[in-house]
């Protein structure tokens, strides 16, 4: 019969804590890879439909050679965005596409054509593109906004042409429950205008 001493034993048990931990740590990375790969694979979902939908009204060759994926942001309607290349003094140059799940919203989407890209080149106005997150920044750095406690927290939100760019400045978080506030400063994405509100969260 084996018999173990003080000292084997404790021995024994710190090996089987350190397994079990080296066993929580592979699981927990694979949990977190599987949770980050199905996100990834969410928005490249989004981003596939929304070009797409971009194919159908402007071409292939403008879609592979003038616009570049700028961001997926999630809402009542998902947006996914993109911006054309060239002329980097120009901010006003946000396509955006709107999803309702894994389809293109059908009533009130962009209505952005092959003219309006001409346009965009030519240096003339058009109706169909929206102020990139570049604008929306700049304005917040020209008023010095406060970036709170923990950094903005910058977000595209709306429903079709009523969408702002929306930077959060937190005064204060708590958890359990969760509480939070500060003040926003909306960046209207047609227009370009400007204010800043008050917002507070409570779960």
């Amino acid at each position: 019969m084996l018999r173990l001493t003080a000292s084997h034993r404790v021995y024994t048990n710190t090996l089987v804590v350190k397994r079990m931990n080296k066993l929580f740590t592979i699981i927990l990375l694979f949990c977190t890879s599987v949770c980050l790969a199905q996100a990834v694979s969410g928005d490249s979902l989004k981003v596939k439909i929304a070009q797409e939908f971009l194919k159908k009204r402007l071409g292939e060759k403008v879609i592979r050679e003038k616009l570049v994926l700028a961001g997926v942001y999630e809402g009542p309607l998902d947006l996914v965005t993109f911006e054309l290349k060239g002329r980097t003094e120009v901010n006003k140059n946000l396509v955006v596409v709107f999803l309702d799940g894994n389809k293109v919203e059908s009533k009130f989407n962009t209505k952005i054509t092959k003219a309006d890209i001409a346009n965009y080149y030519k240096g003339q106005q058009t109706k169909n593109l929206f102020w990139n997150i570049d604008y929306a920044t700049n304005i917040a750095k020209r008023l010095d906004f406060d970036k709170g406690i923990k950094g903005w927290d910058i977000k595209l939100e709306g429903m079709v042409y009523d969408i702002s760019w929306s930077i959060y400045s937190y005064a204060t978080e708590t958890w359990d429950p969760y509480e939070a506030g500060g003040k926003a400063l909306k960046v209207d994405a047609k227009t370009g205008k400007y204010e800043i509100q008050d917002w507070s969260e409570i779960e």
